[in-house]
Protein backbone atom coordinates (compact mmCIF):
# COMPACT_ATOMS: atom_id res chain seq x y z
CA UNK A 1 0.00 0.00 0.00
CA UNK A 2 1.38 3.37 -1.03
CA UNK A 3 -0.20 5.12 1.93
CA UNK A 4 1.53 2.70 4.32
CA UNK A 5 4.85 3.41 2.59
CA UNK A 6 4.36 7.14 3.11
CA UNK A 7 3.32 6.65 6.75
CA UNK A 8 6.42 4.54 7.29
CA UNK A 9 8.58 7.29 5.76
CA UNK A 10 6.86 9.84 7.97
CA UNK A 11 7.72 7.85 11.11
CA UNK A 12 11.28 7.42 9.85
CA UNK A 13 11.75 11.17 9.46
CA UNK A 14 10.10 11.82 12.81
CA UNK A 15 12.66 9.54 14.45
CA UNK A 16 15.47 11.30 12.59
CA UNK A 17 14.16 14.67 13.78
CA UNK A 18 13.76 13.55 17.40
CA UNK A 19 17.19 11.88 17.54
CA UNK A 20 19.06 14.78 15.97
CA UNK A 21 17.08 17.39 17.91
CA UNK A 22 18.30 15.84 21.17
CA UNK A 23 21.92 15.97 19.97
CA UNK A 24 21.42 19.54 18.68
CA UNK A 25 19.97 20.66 22.03
CA UNK A 26 22.77 19.01 24.00
CA UNK A 27 25.32 20.69 21.75
CA UNK A 28 23.58 24.01 22.40
CA UNK A 29 24.12 23.56 26.14
CA UNK A 30 27.76 22.61 25.58
CA UNK A 31 28.29 25.58 23.30
CA UNK A 32 26.70 27.90 25.86
CA UNK A 33 28.94 26.49 28.61
CA UNK A 34 32.01 26.94 26.42
CA UNK A 35 30.99 30.50 25.60
CA UNK A 36 30.78 31.43 29.29
CA UNK A 37 34.06 29.58 29.87
CA UNK A 38 35.73 31.75 27.24
CA UNK A 39 34.45 34.86 29.01
CA UNK A 40 35.64 33.53 32.41
CA UNK A 41 39.06 32.57 31.08
CA UNK A 42 39.29 35.90 29.29
CA UNK A 43 38.74 37.74 32.56
CA UNK A 44 41.21 35.43 34.29
CA UNK A 45 43.83 36.15 31.64
CA UNK A 46 43.74 39.75 32.80
CA UNK A 47 45.09 38.59 36.15
CA UNK A 48 47.07 35.45 35.30
CA UNK A 49 49.49 34.29 32.63
CA UNK A 50 50.83 31.04 31.17
CA UNK A 51 48.54 28.05 31.37
CA UNK A 52 45.41 30.20 31.54
CA UNK A 53 46.13 31.58 28.05
CA UNK A 54 46.55 28.02 26.79
CA UNK A 55 43.24 27.00 28.40
CA UNK A 56 41.55 30.01 26.81
CA UNK A 57 42.82 28.93 23.39
CA UNK A 58 41.67 25.33 23.94
CA UNK A 59 38.21 26.40 25.06
CA UNK A 60 37.92 28.81 22.12
CA UNK A 61 38.85 26.08 19.64
CA UNK A 62 36.37 23.73 21.33
CA UNK A 63 33.65 26.38 21.08
CA UNK A 64 34.26 26.80 17.36
CA UNK A 65 34.29 23.00 16.82
CA UNK A 66 31.06 22.50 18.79
CA UNK A 67 29.43 25.36 16.87
CA UNK A 68 30.31 23.71 13.55
CA UNK A 69 28.95 20.32 14.73
CA UNK A 70 25.85 22.01 16.14
CA UNK A 71 25.24 23.66 12.76
CA UNK A 72 25.47 20.25 11.09
CA UNK A 73 22.77 18.75 13.33
CA UNK A 74 20.66 21.87 13.04
CA UNK A 75 20.71 21.42 9.24
CA UNK A 76 19.76 17.74 9.56
CA UNK A 77 16.76 18.63 11.72
CA UNK A 78 15.80 21.54 9.46
CA UNK A 79 16.03 19.47 6.27
CA UNK A 80 14.12 16.59 7.85
CA UNK A 81 11.31 18.92 8.90
CA UNK A 82 10.95 20.12 5.31
CA UNK A 83 10.87 16.50 4.11
CA UNK A 84 8.26 15.66 6.75
CA UNK A 85 6.11 18.53 5.45
CA UNK A 86 6.33 17.08 1.92
CA UNK A 87 5.30 13.62 3.16
CA UNK A 88 2.36 15.14 5.03
CA UNK A 89 1.45 16.83 1.77
CA UNK A 90 1.28 13.46 0.03
CA UNK A 91 -0.74 11.95 2.87
CA UNK A 92 -3.21 14.85 2.67
CA UNK A 93 -4.16 13.58 -0.80
CA UNK A 94 -5.69 10.48 0.79
CA UNK A 95 -8.24 12.35 2.91
CA UNK A 96 -8.69 15.48 0.75
CA UNK A 97 -7.26 17.74 3.47
CA UNK A 98 -4.88 19.13 0.81
CA UNK A 99 -7.75 21.36 -0.36
CA UNK A 100 -7.28 23.65 2.66
CA UNK A 101 -3.64 24.53 2.10
CA UNK A 102 -2.56 23.56 -1.41
CA UNK A 103 -1.58 25.94 -4.19
CA UNK A 104 -4.79 26.38 -6.18
CA UNK A 105 -3.15 27.97 -9.22
CA UNK A 106 -5.88 30.60 -9.63
CA UNK A 107 -3.35 33.12 -10.96
CA UNK A 108 -2.38 30.68 -13.74
CA UNK A 109 -5.85 30.35 -15.27
CA UNK A 110 -6.35 31.22 -18.92
CA UNK A 111 -10.11 30.66 -18.91
CA UNK A 112 -10.09 28.03 -21.64
CA UNK A 113 -13.03 25.66 -22.12
CA UNK A 114 -11.01 22.62 -21.02
CA UNK A 115 -9.88 24.40 -17.83
CA UNK A 116 -13.45 25.12 -16.77
CA UNK A 117 -14.94 21.79 -17.84
CA UNK A 118 -12.35 19.60 -16.14
CA UNK A 119 -11.68 21.76 -13.05
CA UNK A 120 -7.99 22.31 -13.75
CA UNK A 121 -7.62 25.21 -11.30
CA UNK A 122 -9.24 26.11 -8.00
CA UNK A 123 -9.64 24.65 -4.52
CA UNK A 124 -10.90 21.27 -5.78
CA UNK A 125 -8.84 21.06 -8.95
CA UNK A 126 -6.37 18.80 -10.68
CA UNK A 127 -3.65 21.43 -10.31
CA UNK A 128 -4.22 21.72 -6.55
CA UNK A 129 -4.07 17.92 -6.22
CA UNK A 130 -0.83 17.55 -8.16
CA UNK A 131 1.19 20.64 -7.41
CA UNK A 132 4.31 20.52 -5.26
CA UNK A 133 5.97 23.20 -7.42
CA UNK A 134 7.19 26.31 -5.59
CA UNK A 135 9.20 28.31 -8.12
CA UNK A 136 7.39 30.58 -10.61
CA UNK A 137 8.50 28.55 -13.62
CA UNK A 138 7.67 25.26 -11.90
CA UNK A 139 4.09 26.41 -11.27
CA UNK A 140 3.72 27.83 -14.78
CA UNK A 141 5.11 24.75 -16.53
CA UNK A 142 2.82 22.45 -14.54
CA UNK A 143 -0.22 24.56 -15.45
CA UNK A 144 0.78 24.49 -19.12
CA UNK A 145 1.36 20.73 -19.06
CA UNK A 146 -2.23 20.19 -17.86
CA UNK A 147 -3.76 22.11 -20.76
CA UNK A 148 -3.44 19.21 -23.18
CA UNK A 149 -0.74 20.62 -25.43
CA UNK A 150 0.34 18.24 -28.17
CA UNK A 151 3.92 17.00 -28.38
CA UNK A 152 5.80 14.44 -30.46
CA UNK A 153 5.57 10.80 -29.40
CA UNK A 154 9.30 10.57 -28.68
CA UNK A 155 9.06 13.61 -26.37
CA UNK A 156 6.03 12.15 -24.60
CA UNK A 157 7.93 8.91 -23.97
CA UNK A 158 10.85 10.91 -22.53
CA UNK A 159 8.45 12.64 -20.16
CA UNK A 160 6.88 9.34 -19.14
CA UNK A 161 10.29 7.86 -18.32
CA UNK A 162 11.34 10.90 -16.29
CA UNK A 163 8.12 11.05 -14.28
CA UNK A 164 8.19 7.30 -13.63
CA UNK A 165 11.76 7.58 -12.31
CA UNK A 166 10.79 10.35 -9.89
CA UNK A 167 7.72 8.45 -8.71
CA UNK A 168 9.69 5.25 -8.11
CA UNK A 169 12.43 6.93 -6.05
CA UNK A 170 10.65 8.68 -3.20
CA UNK A 171 13.82 9.67 -1.36
CA UNK A 172 15.10 11.49 -4.43
CA UNK A 173 11.76 13.18 -5.10
CA UNK A 174 11.15 14.23 -1.49
CA UNK A 175 14.68 15.63 -1.16
CA UNK A 176 14.30 17.93 -4.17
CA UNK A 177 10.78 18.99 -3.19
CA UNK A 178 12.01 19.77 0.33
CA UNK A 179 14.60 22.16 -1.11
CA UNK A 180 11.85 23.76 -3.21
CA UNK A 181 9.81 24.20 -0.04
CA UNK A 182 12.81 25.81 1.65
CA UNK A 183 13.14 28.15 -1.34
CA UNK A 184 9.47 29.07 -0.96
CA UNK A 185 9.75 29.66 2.78
CA UNK A 186 12.46 32.31 2.40
CA UNK A 187 10.96 34.06 -0.61
CA UNK A 188 7.89 36.11 -1.24
CA UNK A 189 5.39 34.65 -3.71
CA UNK A 190 7.22 35.58 -6.90
CA UNK A 191 5.69 35.60 -10.36
CA UNK A 192 6.93 34.79 -13.83
CA UNK A 193 6.81 38.51 -14.67
CA UNK A 194 9.37 39.15 -11.91
CA UNK A 195 11.67 36.47 -13.29
CA UNK A 196 11.32 37.77 -16.83
CA UNK A 197 12.15 41.24 -15.57
CA UNK A 198 15.25 39.87 -13.85
CA UNK A 199 16.30 38.09 -17.05
CA UNK A 200 15.89 41.35 -18.96
CA UNK A 201 18.07 43.09 -16.41
CA UNK A 202 20.68 40.36 -16.81
CA UNK A 203 20.62 40.95 -20.57
CA UNK A 204 20.95 44.72 -20.36
CA UNK A 205 23.73 45.89 -22.64
CA UNK A 206 26.38 47.64 -20.59
CA UNK A 207 28.20 50.34 -22.55
CA UNK A 208 31.82 50.01 -21.55
CA UNK A 209 35.02 51.05 -23.24
CA UNK A 210 37.93 48.85 -22.07
CA UNK A 211 40.38 51.67 -22.88
CA UNK A 212 38.89 53.57 -19.95
CA UNK A 213 40.78 51.13 -17.74
CA UNK A 214 43.97 52.89 -18.84
CA UNK A 215 42.67 55.89 -16.90
CA UNK A 216 42.32 53.60 -13.88
CA UNK A 217 45.92 52.50 -14.25
CA UNK A 218 47.11 56.09 -14.72
CA UNK A 219 45.27 57.34 -11.59
CA UNK A 220 46.52 54.40 -9.48
CA UNK A 221 50.11 55.11 -10.57
CA UNK A 222 49.57 58.83 -9.88
CA UNK A 223 48.35 58.02 -6.37
CA UNK A 224 51.31 55.74 -5.67
CA UNK A 225 53.72 58.37 -7.00
CA UNK A 226 52.25 61.19 -4.90
CA UNK A 227 52.31 58.98 -1.78
CA UNK A 228 56.00 58.16 -2.35
CA UNK A 229 56.86 61.81 -3.04
CA UNK A 230 54.89 62.87 0.05
CA UNK A 231 56.82 60.36 2.18
CA UNK A 232 60.08 61.83 0.77
CA UNK A 233 58.82 65.35 1.66
CA UNK A 234 59.03 66.35 -2.00
CA UNK A 235 55.25 66.95 -2.24
CA UNK A 236 52.75 68.26 0.24
CA UNK A 237 50.95 65.37 2.07
CA UNK A 238 47.65 66.72 0.75
CA UNK A 239 48.52 65.76 -2.84
CA UNK A 240 47.54 62.05 -2.44
CA UNK A 241 44.13 63.22 -1.12
CA UNK A 242 43.73 65.49 -4.14
CA UNK A 243 44.44 62.51 -6.44
CA UNK A 244 41.90 60.39 -4.54
CA UNK A 245 39.15 63.00 -4.96
CA UNK A 246 40.06 63.51 -8.62
CA UNK A 247 39.81 59.75 -9.19
CA UNK A 248 36.44 59.69 -7.46
CA UNK A 249 34.98 62.45 -9.64
CA UNK A 250 36.46 61.04 -12.86
CA UNK A 251 34.98 57.63 -11.96
CA UNK A 252 31.53 59.18 -11.43
CA UNK A 253 31.87 60.97 -14.78
CA UNK A 254 32.96 58.13 -17.08
CA UNK A 255 31.35 55.14 -15.29
CA UNK A 256 27.76 56.40 -15.11
CA UNK A 257 26.34 52.92 -15.74
CA UNK A 258 27.62 51.73 -12.36
CA UNK A 259 24.64 53.24 -10.54
CA UNK A 260 22.02 51.58 -12.77
CA UNK A 261 23.99 48.32 -12.77
CA UNK A 262 24.07 48.33 -8.98
CA UNK A 263 20.28 48.80 -8.87
CA UNK A 264 19.73 46.02 -11.41
CA UNK A 265 21.97 43.58 -9.56
CA UNK A 266 20.08 44.28 -6.33
CA UNK A 267 16.77 43.40 -8.04
CA UNK A 268 18.28 40.29 -9.62
CA UNK A 269 19.61 39.13 -6.25
CA UNK A 270 16.17 39.59 -4.71
CA UNK A 271 14.42 37.57 -7.43
CA UNK A 272 16.96 34.73 -7.53
CA UNK A 273 17.52 34.51 -3.78
CA UNK A 274 17.17 30.94 -2.52
CA UNK A 275 17.64 29.14 -5.84
CA UNK A 276 21.02 27.88 -4.62
CA UNK A 277 19.27 25.22 -2.50
CA UNK A 278 17.53 23.75 -5.52
CA UNK A 279 20.62 24.09 -7.69
CA UNK A 280 22.75 22.16 -5.19
CA UNK A 281 20.11 19.48 -4.66
CA UNK A 282 19.60 18.73 -8.37
CA UNK A 283 23.30 18.95 -9.18
CA UNK A 284 24.04 16.29 -6.55
CA UNK A 285 21.22 13.95 -7.65
CA UNK A 286 21.90 11.06 -10.02
CA UNK A 287 19.26 10.56 -12.69
CA UNK A 288 18.73 7.72 -15.14
CA UNK A 289 16.16 9.14 -17.56
CA UNK A 290 17.23 11.13 -20.59
CA UNK A 291 15.01 14.15 -19.95
CA UNK A 292 16.05 14.63 -16.32
CA UNK A 293 19.70 14.44 -17.32
CA UNK A 294 19.10 17.06 -20.01
CA UNK A 295 17.74 19.42 -17.37
CA UNK A 296 20.53 18.51 -14.96
CA UNK A 297 23.16 19.32 -17.61
CA UNK A 298 21.68 22.81 -17.97
CA UNK A 299 21.77 23.24 -14.21
CA UNK A 300 25.35 21.94 -13.97
CA UNK A 301 26.52 24.64 -16.39
CA UNK A 302 25.68 27.16 -13.70
CA UNK A 303 28.66 26.01 -11.66
CA UNK A 304 29.79 27.18 -8.25
CA UNK A 305 32.39 29.48 -9.82
CA UNK A 306 29.78 31.44 -11.76
CA UNK A 307 27.50 31.75 -8.71
CA UNK A 308 30.32 32.79 -6.36
CA UNK A 309 31.66 35.36 -8.81
CA UNK A 310 28.16 36.80 -9.25
CA UNK A 311 27.77 37.07 -5.47
CA UNK A 312 31.12 38.87 -5.16
CA UNK A 313 30.30 41.31 -7.96
CA UNK A 314 26.81 41.97 -6.59
CA UNK A 315 28.17 42.38 -3.07
CA UNK A 316 30.70 44.99 -4.17
CA UNK A 317 28.13 46.79 -6.32
CA UNK A 318 25.66 46.88 -3.42
CA UNK A 319 28.41 48.29 -1.19
CA UNK A 320 28.44 51.35 -3.43
CA UNK A 321 25.36 52.53 -1.56
CA UNK A 322 27.80 53.59 1.16
CA UNK A 323 29.27 56.96 0.15
CA UNK A 324 32.41 56.39 2.22
CA UNK A 325 33.01 53.11 0.37
CA UNK A 326 32.54 54.91 -2.96
CA UNK A 327 34.94 57.73 -2.11
CA UNK A 328 37.65 55.43 -0.79
CA UNK A 329 37.60 52.68 -3.42
CA UNK A 330 36.74 54.85 -6.42
CA UNK A 331 39.36 57.29 -5.19
CA UNK A 332 42.04 54.63 -4.81
CA UNK A 333 41.43 52.44 -7.87
CA UNK A 334 38.25 53.74 -9.60
CA UNK A 335 36.53 50.49 -8.59
CA UNK A 336 33.32 51.25 -10.54
CA UNK A 337 35.14 50.76 -13.83
CA UNK A 338 36.72 47.51 -12.68
CA UNK A 339 33.36 46.16 -11.49
CA UNK A 340 31.61 47.06 -14.75
CA UNK A 341 34.39 45.39 -16.74
CA UNK A 342 34.26 42.23 -14.62
CA UNK A 343 30.45 42.12 -14.89
CA UNK A 344 30.56 42.38 -18.70
CA UNK A 345 32.92 39.39 -18.73
CA UNK A 346 30.59 37.45 -16.38
CA UNK A 347 27.60 38.44 -18.50
CA UNK A 348 29.15 37.13 -21.72
CA UNK A 349 30.12 33.82 -20.07
CA UNK A 350 27.25 32.97 -17.76
CA UNK A 351 24.12 35.00 -18.61
CA UNK A 352 22.48 32.27 -20.72
CA UNK A 353 23.57 29.54 -18.28
CA UNK A 354 21.89 31.46 -15.48
CA UNK A 355 18.60 31.72 -17.36
CA UNK A 356 18.67 28.13 -18.60
CA UNK A 357 19.35 26.77 -15.11
CA UNK A 358 16.40 28.63 -13.56
CA UNK A 359 14.10 27.44 -16.35
CA UNK A 360 15.42 23.85 -16.04
CA UNK A 361 14.63 23.89 -12.30
CA UNK A 362 11.06 24.80 -13.21
CA UNK A 363 10.82 21.84 -15.58
CA UNK A 364 12.13 19.45 -12.92
CA UNK A 365 9.48 20.77 -10.50
CA UNK A 366 6.83 20.28 -13.17
CA UNK A 367 7.81 16.60 -13.56
CA UNK A 368 7.97 16.13 -9.79
CA UNK A 369 4.38 17.34 -9.45
CA UNK A 370 3.18 15.09 -12.28
CA UNK A 371 4.65 12.13 -10.40
CA UNK A 372 2.08 12.71 -7.62
CA UNK A 373 -0.52 10.43 -9.22
CA UNK A 374 1.81 7.44 -9.24
CA UNK A 375 3.03 8.19 -5.71
CA UNK A 376 -0.36 8.37 -3.99
CA UNK A 377 -2.75 6.31 -6.13
CA UNK A 378 -2.90 2.52 -5.83
CA UNK A 379 -4.49 1.82 -9.21
CA UNK A 380 -2.43 3.57 -11.86
CA UNK A 381 -0.80 2.59 -15.12
CA UNK A 382 1.64 4.03 -17.61
CA UNK A 383 -0.38 4.72 -20.79
CA UNK A 384 0.48 3.07 -24.09
CA UNK A 385 0.69 5.41 -27.07
CA UNK A 386 -1.20 4.00 -30.06
CA UNK A 387 -4.08 4.73 -32.45
CA UNK A 388 -6.54 2.76 -30.31
CA UNK A 389 -8.36 4.55 -27.49
CA UNK A 390 -9.45 2.18 -24.73
CA UNK A 391 -9.04 1.78 -21.00
CA UNK A 392 -9.90 -0.55 -18.15
CA UNK A 393 -11.12 0.48 -14.69
CA UNK A 394 -10.71 4.21 -15.17
CA UNK A 395 -11.25 6.42 -12.12
CA UNK A 396 -11.41 10.15 -11.55
CA UNK A 397 -8.18 11.19 -9.76
CA UNK A 398 -9.96 13.71 -7.53
CA UNK A 399 -12.37 11.10 -6.11
CA UNK A 400 -10.92 8.83 -3.42
CA UNK A 401 -10.31 5.36 -4.76
CA UNK A 402 -12.58 3.74 -2.16
CA UNK A 403 -15.56 5.81 -3.33
CA UNK A 404 -14.88 5.91 -7.07
CA UNK A 405 -16.56 3.27 -9.25
CA UNK A 406 -14.21 2.19 -12.08
CA UNK A 407 -15.40 1.76 -15.66
CA UNK A 408 -13.91 0.23 -18.79
CA UNK A 409 -14.54 1.46 -22.30
CA UNK A 410 -13.29 1.25 -25.87
CA UNK A 411 -13.91 4.08 -28.28
CA UNK A 412 -15.47 3.01 -31.56
CA UNK A 413 -15.91 6.30 -33.37
CA UNK A 414 -18.71 8.47 -31.99
CA UNK A 415 -20.57 7.25 -28.90
CA UNK A 416 -23.91 8.38 -27.49
CA UNK A 417 -24.45 7.91 -23.74
CA UNK A 418 -27.94 8.13 -22.29
CA UNK A 419 -29.15 7.65 -18.75
CA UNK A 420 -31.13 9.22 -15.97
CA UNK A 421 -30.02 12.18 -13.88
CA UNK A 422 -27.16 11.57 -11.42
CA UNK A 423 -26.47 8.13 -12.90
CA UNK A 424 -22.80 8.91 -13.62
CA UNK A 425 -22.65 10.15 -17.24
CA UNK A 426 -20.86 13.43 -16.53
CA UNK A 427 -18.43 12.00 -13.95
CA UNK A 428 -17.51 9.22 -16.39
CA UNK A 429 -16.80 11.74 -19.13
CA UNK A 430 -14.76 13.98 -16.83
CA UNK A 431 -12.79 10.95 -15.69
CA UNK A 432 -11.85 10.35 -19.32
CA UNK A 433 -10.98 14.01 -19.90
CA UNK A 434 -8.83 14.45 -16.77
CA UNK A 435 -6.95 11.20 -17.31
CA UNK A 436 -6.40 12.08 -20.96
CA UNK A 437 -4.78 15.38 -19.92
CA UNK A 438 -2.54 13.45 -17.50
CA UNK A 439 -1.63 11.13 -20.37
CA UNK A 440 -0.65 14.05 -22.64
CA UNK A 441 1.44 15.48 -19.78
CA UNK A 442 3.41 12.22 -19.45
CA UNK A 443 1.93 11.13 -16.12
CA UNK A 444 0.51 7.82 -15.05
CA UNK A 445 -3.28 7.68 -15.24
CA UNK A 446 -5.90 6.32 -12.85
CA UNK A 447 -6.74 3.07 -14.64
CA UNK A 448 -5.45 -0.49 -14.82
CA UNK A 449 -4.76 -0.14 -18.55
CA UNK A 450 -4.87 2.85 -20.89
CA UNK A 451 -4.21 3.05 -24.61
CA UNK A 452 -4.64 6.32 -26.48
CA UNK A 453 -3.47 8.37 -29.45
CA UNK A 454 -1.88 11.79 -29.19
CA UNK A 455 -4.83 13.97 -30.13
CA UNK A 456 -6.37 17.37 -29.43
CA UNK A 457 -8.96 17.27 -26.64
CA UNK A 458 -12.19 19.28 -27.02
CA UNK A 459 -14.79 19.53 -24.25
CA UNK A 460 -18.19 21.13 -23.73
CA UNK A 461 -19.51 20.47 -20.23
CA UNK A 462 -19.78 23.40 -17.83
CA UNK A 463 -21.32 25.91 -20.21
CA UNK A 464 -22.73 28.99 -18.47
CA UNK A 465 -24.07 32.29 -19.73
CA UNK A 466 -21.90 35.42 -19.75
CA UNK A 467 -23.97 38.51 -18.96
CA UNK A 468 -21.06 40.90 -19.42
CA UNK A 469 -20.41 39.70 -22.98
CA UNK A 470 -24.09 39.10 -23.82
CA UNK A 471 -23.56 35.36 -24.32
CA UNK A 472 -26.41 32.98 -23.45
CA UNK A 473 -25.86 29.37 -22.41
CA UNK A 474 -26.96 28.14 -25.81
CA UNK A 475 -24.66 30.53 -27.66
CA UNK A 476 -21.84 29.48 -25.35
CA UNK A 477 -22.42 25.89 -26.47
CA UNK A 478 -22.42 26.99 -30.11
CA UNK A 479 -19.01 28.67 -29.66
CA UNK A 480 -17.53 25.43 -28.35
CA UNK A 481 -19.09 23.30 -31.07
CA UNK A 482 -17.86 25.81 -33.65
CA UNK A 483 -14.25 25.24 -32.52
CA UNK A 484 -14.76 21.49 -32.90
CA UNK A 485 -16.21 21.82 -36.41
CA UNK A 486 -13.30 24.02 -37.51
CA UNK A 487 -10.76 21.51 -36.21
CA UNK A 488 -12.55 18.62 -37.95
CA UNK A 489 -11.67 20.28 -41.28
CA UNK A 490 -7.96 20.07 -40.42
CA UNK A 491 -8.23 16.28 -40.50
CA UNK A 492 -6.09 15.86 -37.38
CA UNK A 493 -6.60 13.42 -34.49
CA UNK A 494 -9.06 14.73 -31.91
CA UNK A 495 -11.05 13.59 -28.89
CA UNK A 496 -14.46 15.19 -28.29
CA UNK A 497 -16.42 15.11 -25.02
CA UNK A 498 -19.78 16.92 -24.98
CA UNK A 499 -22.14 16.76 -22.01
CA UNK A 500 -25.90 17.29 -22.46
CA UNK A 501 -25.55 18.69 -25.97
CA UNK A 502 -27.41 21.95 -26.66
CA UNK A 503 -29.24 21.79 -23.33
CA UNK A 504 -29.68 25.57 -23.49
CA UNK A 505 -32.39 25.54 -26.15
CA UNK A 506 -35.78 23.99 -26.89
CA UNK A 507 -36.27 20.30 -27.68
CA UNK A 508 -36.92 20.63 -31.42
CA UNK A 509 -33.95 22.90 -32.13
CA UNK A 510 -31.74 20.87 -29.78
CA UNK A 511 -32.42 17.60 -31.60
CA UNK A 512 -32.01 19.20 -35.03
CA UNK A 513 -28.69 20.84 -34.11
CA UNK A 514 -27.38 17.85 -32.19
CA UNK A 515 -28.22 15.47 -35.04
CA UNK A 516 -26.29 17.60 -37.53
CA UNK A 517 -23.30 17.88 -35.20
CA UNK A 518 -23.18 14.18 -34.36
CA UNK A 519 -23.40 13.34 -38.07
CA UNK A 520 -20.32 15.50 -38.69
CA UNK A 521 -18.43 13.55 -36.01
CA UNK A 522 -19.54 10.21 -37.47
CA UNK A 523 -18.62 11.18 -41.03
CA UNK A 524 -15.14 12.28 -39.92
CA UNK A 525 -14.72 9.14 -37.77
CA UNK A 526 -13.99 11.23 -34.67
CA UNK A 527 -13.50 9.55 -31.31
CA UNK A 528 -16.24 11.24 -29.31
CA UNK A 529 -18.69 10.87 -26.45
CA UNK A 530 -21.96 12.80 -26.44
CA UNK A 531 -24.31 12.55 -23.46
CA UNK A 532 -27.97 13.35 -23.97
CA UNK A 533 -31.53 12.79 -22.75
CA UNK A 534 -32.76 12.78 -26.34
CA UNK A 535 -33.13 9.17 -27.49
CA UNK A 536 -33.53 10.41 -31.08
CA UNK A 537 -29.75 10.80 -31.32
CA UNK A 538 -29.29 7.09 -30.59
CA UNK A 539 -30.73 6.18 -33.99
CA UNK A 540 -28.15 8.12 -36.01
CA UNK A 541 -26.39 5.71 -38.31
CA UNK A 542 -22.80 5.02 -37.27
CA UNK A 543 -23.05 5.85 -33.56
CA UNK A 544 -22.48 3.39 -30.71
CA UNK A 545 -24.91 3.54 -27.81
CA UNK A 546 -24.19 3.21 -24.09
CA UNK A 547 -26.13 4.09 -20.97
CA UNK A 548 -26.10 4.37 -17.19
CA UNK A 549 -28.91 2.93 -15.10
CA UNK A 550 -30.64 3.72 -11.82
CA UNK A 551 -32.54 1.29 -9.60
CA UNK A 552 -34.72 1.52 -6.52
CA UNK A 553 -34.15 0.07 -3.07
CA UNK A 554 -36.94 0.44 -0.50
CA UNK A 555 -38.55 3.14 -2.64
CA UNK A 556 -35.29 5.07 -2.74
CA UNK A 557 -33.28 5.79 -5.87
CA UNK A 558 -29.82 4.22 -6.13
CA UNK A 559 -27.08 4.02 -8.75
CA UNK A 560 -24.28 1.56 -9.53
CA UNK A 561 -22.46 4.05 -11.86
CA UNK A 562 -21.58 1.29 -14.32
CA UNK A 563 -21.67 1.94 -18.05
CA UNK A 564 -23.62 -0.52 -20.18
CA UNK A 565 -23.99 -1.06 -23.89
CA UNK A 566 -27.38 -0.03 -25.24
CA UNK A 567 -29.95 2.74 -24.82
CA UNK A 568 -31.49 3.91 -21.55
CA UNK A 569 -35.21 3.28 -21.22
CA UNK A 570 -35.74 4.83 -17.79
CA UNK A 571 -36.16 8.33 -16.38
CA UNK A 572 -35.99 9.65 -12.85
CA UNK A 573 -36.74 13.38 -13.18
CA UNK A 574 -40.34 12.99 -11.87
CA UNK A 575 -39.11 10.98 -8.90
CA UNK A 576 -36.50 13.64 -8.05
CA UNK A 577 -39.10 16.40 -8.36
CA UNK A 578 -41.35 14.51 -5.95
CA UNK A 579 -38.47 14.14 -3.52
CA UNK A 580 -37.96 17.91 -3.68
CA UNK A 581 -41.65 18.52 -3.00
CA UNK A 582 -42.24 20.18 -6.37
CA UNK A 583 -44.72 17.49 -7.43
CA UNK A 584 -47.16 16.13 -4.89
CA UNK A 585 -47.56 12.37 -4.44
Amino acid sequence: MKKDRLISLKEEYKNIINYNTKIKNNLSYVRLALFFSIIAFGIWVGFQQGIIIALLCVVSVAFIAVSIIHRKYYKIVDDSNYKLTIINGYLSRFDDSYKRSSDKGIDLKKDTFVEADLDLFGSQSLYAYLSFAKTPYGRSFLAEALRGNLIEQKDLIKRQNAISELASDLDKTISIEAEALKFNSINDHKKISSLENAFNLLSNEIKFNPFYLLINVFMILALILTIVLAILDILNPYFPLIVIFCSFFISKLIYKDADSLGGSIKQINTIFYGYNYLLDSIQKTDFNSELLNEYKDKILKLNSKSIKSFKIISGLLNSRNNIIFQVIFNGICMLDGILIYIYTIWQSKYENDFKNAIIAIGHVEELLSLATIEIVKENTTLPIICNEFSFDNIRHPLITEEKCVPNSFEFAGTNIITGSNMSGKTTFMRSIGVNYLLYLAGSNVCATSFKAPIAKLFTSMKVVDDVNNNISTFYGEILRVKDICIYIKENKPMIVLVDEIFKGTNTKDRITGATAFVQKLVDANIKAIITTHDSELCSIKGVSNFYFLEHYENDKIAFDYQIRKGISTTRNAIYLLKMAGVIEE
